[in-house]
């Protein structure tokens, strides 16, 4: 199946950066201590609004588009990226006037100035990343993303072991940036049709309507996912954003499973019908329970192992991380459904729908945070953010469900559940001994899932196994074959 070939590229690509970036986090973590390391969590929580604001949704209709018209990439390329520069410098010059005027410390200011850029250029190396993923030709994406994050990596471990301290962090990942986005140019040269390099400003008017429902719906995924951080900010003190940062920077590392599947099945979604080889019905119901597949073993282990996990990582100074990850793991498996059942409506539906439950959470996600870390202070922030993933995971699935009526994945979902709860049950009684706990975990759940979804499932392993033997067959074809 060329959805399972693509995802494992980019989900290879993924785990090599988020483990990658999750070594250097953990060197800030154990070098600078929980206060700069919640000065650097803020700054990034806050140009990553920035990065979805100027991003405005461009790529994904940019892989829509192409994946439909191929001739589509020549016209976009340059106008999209221009686009993108204007309204990032705008965005990143006004948060940091507006960090600088609430009396944000210094550090606050430069890392908000020198993060910011830098995600400024890892977005406009996300238009070449959307054309390799729009001809579902991912081994490019692979190319492009890997010399990338283990640049970035080698450079911020190397600037810790300078004693640059975190401005040198941030600086040594601007640099990788830079290195990233002419890779990334240098590949649509070498592999695809030459883009045009003419920008028409007067167009931008359109580009702003088409586009809007996906901006739209991923800046408000981004205030879902980031203003918890912000309002701790507001609320606590750098320290416990800190705490609460390693436990989210944990999370963030297993979501790479999520995107991988979701950039991959966005091109199919967008040609394949009712009545198609394979139908659209079919290829909803494997992507759910390929991805589920993948992220109910991580879930049980960040919330089984929670414990040595954050000590391996950060040392015993994050004890108090802890119960913030036992609650964010429950929110992998939600988030990760809800991203593939989001794609398909926001591909398949009026873009109002999908930005519609996208605000509905947002609204929720504040009030929550609101209300509860005041009292709570982290855990608060976590339980917040697994109520909402809860609440746009249902809202997205039900709004897929007039796409796909005939998408019935129960017999799925209800294989996945057993055998995560059977890796829990058998991890818990080794659960402070990481290096037991996981394999033991690891070989149950194989088990499980061989004998309870043989049995549940096996529609389901069947179309799986005839998508791989057709897509060696047929690896250049531009479709699914």
């Amino acid at each position: 199946m060329r959805v399972a070939r693509n995802t494992a590229l980019r989900a290879t690509a993924e785990v090599v950066g988020k483990l990658a970036s999750l070594l250097v986090f953990a060197g800030i973590a154990r070098s600078l201590g929980r206060e700069t390391l919640g000065d650097y969590v803020f700054a990034l929580s806050l140009v990553q609004i920035i990065y979805a604001v100027a991003g405005f949704g461009l790529d994904r209709m940019a892989m829509r588009d192409i994946a439909r018209d191929r001739d589509a990439l020549r016209g976009l390329f340059y106008h999209q990226m221009v686009f993108k520069l204007a309204l990032g410098v705008l965005g990143l010059v006004v948060t940091d006037l507006g960090v600088l005027a609430l009396g944000y410390p210094r550090q606050v200011v430069v890392l908000v100035a020198v993060l910011g850029a830098a995600q400024l250029l890892a977005l406009l190396s996300c238009t070449p990343l959307a054309v390799f993923q729009a001809h579902e030709q991912m081994e490019y994406y692979f190319a492009a993303t890997v010399p990338n994050k283990v640049l970035a990596s080698l450079f911020g471990l190397g600037a810790l072991i300078a004693h640059t301290g975190i401005i040198g962090v941030a600086v040594a990942n601007l640099v990788a940036s830079v290195l990233a986005l002419g890779l990334a140019i240098w590949l649509v040269y070498r592999h695809f049709a030459r883009p045009h390099p003419r920008v028409r400003a007067g167009e931008w008017p359109r580009l702003v309507l088409v586009a809007g429902p996906f901006a739209l719906q991923e800046i408000l995924g981004q205030i879902v996912f980031r203003i918890d951080v912000v309002l701790l900010s507001l609320f606590t003190s750098s320290s416990v954003v800190g705490a609460y940062g390693a436990a989210t920077r944990l999370l963030e590392a297993t979501l790479f499973l999520a995107w991988s599947s979701g950039a991959s099945v966005l091109p199919m979604f967008s040609y394949l019908g009712r009545d198609s080889v394979p139908s659209l019905d079919r290829a909803y119901r494997a992507s759910v329970t390929f991805v589920s597949s993948m992220v109910v073993p991580v879930a049980v282990t960040l919330f089984v192992c929670a414990g040595p996990i954050v000590t391996l990582l950060y040392g015993r100074r994050y004890d108090v991380a802890v119960p913030v990850l036992r609650w964010l793991s429950f929110a992998v498996g939600a988030y990760s459904v809800g991203y593939v059942a989001g794609t398909l409506v926001l591909v398949r539906r009026p873009g109002r729908l999908t930005v519609m439950v996208t605000a509905v959470a947002a609204v929720a996600n504040i009030l929550l945070n609101l209300a509860l870390i005041p009292t709570l202070a982290a855990v608060g922030a976590a339980v917040a953010t697994l109520a909402t993933e809860i609440l746009l995971t249902t809202m997205l699935m039900l709004l897929a469900r007039r796409v796909v009526p005939a998408a019935c994945w129960g017999p799925s979902a209800a294989a996945v559940a057993l055998s995560g709860a059977l890796m829990g049950a058998a991890m818990i009684p080794f659960a402070g001994r990481l290096a037991v706990a996981v394999p033991v975990g690891v070989v149950t759940y194989l088990v499980s899932v061989v004998v309870v979804g043989s049995r549940l499932a096996a529609e389901d392993a069947s179309f799986v196994r005839a998508r791989l033997v057709r897509s060696r067959r047929s690896r250049g074809a531009g479709s699914l074959t």
